[in-house]
């Protein structure tokens, strides 16, 4: 079947005269309740094409609509703004194949809201809590990664919700907020504010964010221990860290552990250089979680969620991970090593070992089991005072084994 779905962004500008002829010529015109409305309001091709128009209420049932009139001649889908900017886009596109879709696209409403504050909107990443929960970890990870982030929302994840959201969170003086109200339309409109003055007031729908944050980042890797509240030492060291963290060859999104996270030193490197990584910092020490919190507020590194618990036991529930980093294994090795064993094939997994014993067990593990390893030895030196002298002084000597289940 040669018949062809036209996917039509309005809202913003005139239709292109491709999209028009493609109206005309369609047997039919599918949207929704209020697309529809915005088509018959904007634009006078509307009276052409009105007796082939059919208004739908779900998704699923635009979609197997358009499917069986495929069979009658191409049809037309109409969309709000761009559909491959968090529109029905996706969705289309996955039904009838890339072959069968020909898309039309409005502006987006980050493109519209850009335009009005004069902002580039190729550099504000977004998020979609239209139809979707609110999630405050992954707005919180998110902005914290990228300083401004566009937010779409909806009836119920309105700017005052997300605002009071941010304002519980701690970021009443370093968020600029921006609220676009009706965009495209003739009561468009926007208002910047700061947390408290978006909660307090009400905004017409549609409406779309754009978050500012005031503060940005300075860095994205180099923690220095002095920097990260920990205990008694108990703290990976930066020179070992820094190895550490080459060895991992930390992915850009995926599933982190760190096995014995201490102070989270580790995690909290991870979740700078990545901050789509889902990080899950292990620990069974009460006084190291309350660290772990700690740090994370400091750092903003939200991706972070820390398990408080006995590994392996407590390694069961969580999501598989890509990569593995055991920082402390509380004298139960073999065992984490034997459940780390049992994952998916590809694991990467690097841990640290001050003591022969320590050394030895891994590698005869790898070995048994079949795992491609290799182990470097770290020395590190630093330089202290002495008298009115300045001398070199060795820090414990720490082997990093780097493996990977074949």
């Amino acid at each position: 079947m040669k018949n062809k779905i036209y996917l039509i962004g309005i809202g913003f500008k005139p239709l292109e005269k491709e999209a028009k002829d493609s109206l005309l010529k369609v047997c039919l015109v599918l949207g929704f309740k209020k697309t529809v409305e915005l088509f018959r309001k904007k634009y006078s091709i509307y009276e052409k094409v009105k007796s082939k128009i059919k208004i739908l209420n779900k998704l699923e049932e635009l979609l197997h609509e358009a499917e069986r009139s495929l069979s009658l001649g191409d049809v037309a889908i109409l969309a709000s703004g761009d559909p491959l900017y968090f529109g029905v886009g996706k969705k289309v596109v996955e039904f009838f194949g890339k072959e069968k879709v020909k898309v039309f696209p409005d502006l987006s409403s980050l493109q519209k809201a850009a335009s009005l504050i004069k902002e580039n909107w190729w550099e504000i990443p977004s998020l979609s809590f239209h139809s979707r929960p609110l999630k405050p970890e992954l707005l919180l990870t998110k902005l914290y990664a990228y300083q401004k982030l566009a937010i779409l929302t909806d009836g119920l994840n309105t700017p005052s919700v997300i605002a009071r959201c941010l304002k519980e969170k701690g970021l009443e003086e370093e968020l600029e907020i921006w609220v676009f109200e009706k965009l495209g339309s003739e009561e468009e409109k926007f208002f910047c504010g700061n947390c408290s003055e978006v909660a307090q007031k009400n905004f017409e729908e549609p409406n779309f964010l754009i978050l500012n944050l005031k503060n940005k980042k300075k860095y994205t890797f180099g923690l220095e221990e002095k920097e990260i509240l920990h205990s008694k030492s108990m703290i990976t060291k930066d020179e070992i860290r820094a190895v550490v963290l080459h060895r991992l060859k930390i992915p850009k999104n995926g599933v982190f552990w760190d096995i014995g996270a201490g102070s989270g030193s580790v995690s909290l490197e991870c979740a700078l250089l990545s901050p789509e990584l889902k990080i899950y910092a292990i620990e069974k020490e009460p006084l190291a979680c309350e660290l772990i919190y700690q740090n994370i507020k400091k750092f903003k590194t939200f991706n972070i969620k820390v398990v408080k618990g006995i590994a392996p036991e407590i390694l069961t529930d969580l999501e598989k991970p890509d990569r593995v980093f055991i920082g402390g294994s509380g004298g139960r090795l073999k065992e984490i090593l034997k459940f780390l064993d049992n994952l998916n094939k590809g694991l990467l997994l690097v841990l640290t070992a001050i003591s022969l014993e320590t050394l030895n067990l891994s590698l005869s593990f790898f070995k048994e089991n079949n795992w491609k390893f290799e182990v470097s030895h770290i020395g590190v030196s630093r330089v202290e005072p002495l008298g009115d002298k300045l001398v070199f002084k060795a820090q414990n000597p720490i082997f990093v084994i780097k493996a990977e289940k074949k």
